[in-house]
């Protein structure tokens, strides 16, 4: 018998074991333990309760009272809970949702069951957002999960402008907000957002939160909140205008705002910005440095410091064979596109655009985003947290031919669309983004009123499409024509990198 018929009678073997144990417990038959939680009982078996859990293995084998007991009572445990755990392991489908993750997490806690424990982690990290990161941070840290804390610390600080505005956040206690507005790390360009938290924090629970309020406001850097908003705050809420204290401290702020254009308090994270330059998708014939080789790391370099940063390359692994081009999004998203690598590719059936997006949770790393149908020379634009991707050459019957199609990817949905296409076929052209709106600039594009034989004429046109509208219109041209050249845009002008320079005014 080879290797993987051998493999296939083994799972069979085990799936219908399963299949049996499982219908066993259904009809009652040979139950010889059951489980009550919160009243509700749960008759099961020993023998599989034992296989998967520590907590139960020792208990019915080390003598202890349940051993001979009919009934064990779970204390503090849900019943949703035990019933979801005996489900998967009866069946090895474990049914979570965002309303039962942390109580079948705590229960597999509880229970020593370790795989259930880190799926539980894995479906909290998956479905992470602003709206629960709070909530995760603490139940993690509660449990010792330090992985998932500390990714989940990471999201909670690097998205606090939208985490702040959450109802999950009012919910904290007192020394945890503390904590929080205490952090020079947050990501937030406003102290506005600190100081309304406080606010609506203590308003949440008025009569018991009263009381820490002067504390909280010690830590919230007035001197940087607008004296306008300063103003509006104290005028609109009375537990400030009729706390002394806290009138005092906002005089203060505003004579210290208006003697100095420069304040003394550190910056939060998020007051601070650096521009970076990407150099992404080397190949793996570079040199090696104490970086390892090209084809594993990235180069980020920052103008102002004149220092050079590190990333992972998407080339790391099973990502790209090669990166053609890649775009930053308005959410500051690494975005890049290309072919599979040839491990992947040999499992696929048809080759395709990988589309792959840097993942800024927890441990940075790039992760698969979408595909899209196969083409060449084509651009990737952004507009709105949508990627376009534009034009190019494409194989049909055995032909290269060069499309002006226009496929749209929605990051939100994650969905494809086709939308207005170019109002001319190009490949080898550039695409960047002003005020939300794409341009197109130079490329080839083959002759349309001259003989097959004609070479392919090089293009000058620019073209901008409005997202709103699904439109493309004509503007100025180049002054020269060009195709396999850069542009970027600095203060909303664009400007084209090649063997001339110009600076195309919008």
């Amino acid at each position: 018998m080879d290797r993987k018929a051998e493999e296939k009678r083994k799972q069979r073997h085990s799936l219908t074991l399963l299949e049996q144990v499982k219908r066993m417990k259904e009809s009652t038959q040979i139950i010889d333990v059951v489980l009550v939680a919160e009243g509700e009982k749960f008759p099961c078996h020993k023998v599989v309760l034992a296989a998967f859990s520590a907590y139960f293995r020792a208990m019915f084998t080390c003598g202890l009272a349940e051993c001979t007991q009919r009934e064990v009572v779970l204390h503090d445990i849900s019943a949703e809970s035990v019933s979801v755990i005996l489900h998967y392991v009866y069946s090895a489908e474990l049914r979570l949702t965002s309303h039962n993750v942390q109580t079948v997490a705590l229960a597999a806690f509880f229970m020593q069951m370790e795989e259930v424990c880190n799926m539980c982690q894995k479906y909290m990290l998956d479905h992470m957002d602003a709206s629960n990161c709070v909530g995760i941070y603490y139940f993690a840290n509660h449990i010792g999960a330090e992985d998932l804390c500390d990714q989940a610390r990471k999201y909670m600080y690097q998205h606090f402008a939208e985490v702040s505005l959450q109802e999950e956040i009012l919910e904290i206690e007192f020394q945890q907000l503390l904590t929080l507005i205490k952090s020079d790390d947050l990501n937030i360009s406003r102290e506005e957002s600190i100081l309304d938290l406080v606010i609506r924090w203590v308003k949440h629970s008025r009569e018991s939160r009263l009381e820490h309020l002067v504390e909280l406001l010690k830590q919230v850097r007035l001197v940087l909140v607008s004296p306008s908003f300063l103003v509006e705050a104290r005028k609109r809420n009375t537990i400030i205008l009729c706390n002394s204290e806290c009138n005092d401290m906002f005089e203060e702020a505003l004579k210290t705002i208006q003697l100095s254009s420069h304040p003394s308090l550190s910056l939060r994270y998020g007051m601070e910005t650096t521009d970076l330059l990407l150099c992404i998708g080397n190949n793996s014939l570079g040199i090696r440095s104490r970086h390892g080789s090209y084809a594993d790391a990235s180069f980020c370099y920052a103008p102002a410091t004149r220092k050079t940063y590190f990333i992972s390359s998407p080339k790391y692994g099973e990502g790209l064979g090669c990166v053609c081009t890649g775009v930053v999004t308005e959410k500051n998203d690494i975005i890049v596109a290309g072919e599979a690598s040839a491990v992947k590719m040999s499992r696929q059936r048809t080759r395709n655009i990988e589309i792959y997006r840097y993942h800024q949770r927890g441990n940075h790393f790039w992760h698969s985003l979408c595909s899209t149908q196969l083409r060449e020379l084509y651009a990737l634009g952004t507009a709105h947290n949508d990627l376009y991707v534009i034009g190019g050459q494409m194989k049909e019957k055995n032909q290269y031919l060069v499309t002006n199609c226009v496929e749209k990817y929605s990051m939100e949905q994650g969905t494809w669309r086709s939308t207005a296409p170019l109002p001319v076929p190009l490949a080898c052209h550039v695409v960047v983004t002003v005020k939300d709106k794409l341009y197109v600039l130079g490329g080839w594009t083959p002759q349309m009123d001259l003989p097959d034989e004609e070479p392919d004429r090089l293009s000058n046109r620019t073209f901008r499409y409005d997202p709103g509208q699904d439109k493309w219109m004509e503007r100025a041209p180049m002054k020269f024509s060009k195709y396999r050249f850069s542009s970027a845009v600095v203060n909303g002008e664009i400007y084209v990198l090649g063997k001339r320079k110009q600076i195309f005014n919008r």
